[in-house]
């Protein structure tokens, strides 16, 4: 970028003057009429190997700095798997919050704003049916 000198980008753009901007200068420059200033460009990020790296050189076990193959935790979920906080169901068409912010499926939301409180785990069914409209 001519702005800020970065060189990742998801989107290249021009400026007025048609040099390479990158995005976040770009739509600065858009919406106020006015380059970006360097203060507001990040900082680069470090890679997910060098900070592993150094948490295990804080530990102090830096045998092997090769990541890991094997699963650590095996009680682990997979990343995005959500489950509803009420009735356990991982299948909904769409996610809610309640009024903790726990993920709950659309049922027990719908059911828990007209009724003011948890659906029971009796009204629980296996299959989605959807509307004939």
């Amino acid at each position: 970028c001519s702005n800020c000198g970065t060189t990742n980008t998801p989107l290249w753009r021009r400026d007025g003057d048609g040099k390479l901007i990158c995005n976040a200068c770009g739509l600065y420059l858009k919406a106020r009429h006015m380059p970006r200033p360097p203060s507001l460009a990040r900082t680069p990020t470090p890679s997910r190997q060098h900070v592993m790296q150094s948490q295990q050189q804080k530990r102090g076990d830096n045998q092997d700095s090769s990541p890991r193959l094997g699963n650590d935790n095996q009680n682990a979920s997979p990343v995005g798997a959500l489950a509803c906080a009420n009735c356990g169901t991982s299948t909904t068409p769409l996610w809610r919050r309640d009024d903790v912010g726990n993920n709950i499926c659309n049922a027990c939301g719908l059911y828990y704003k007209l009724h003011g409180t948890h659906r029971p785990n009796s009204m629980k069914k296996t299959v989605i049916k959807r509307r004939k409209r």
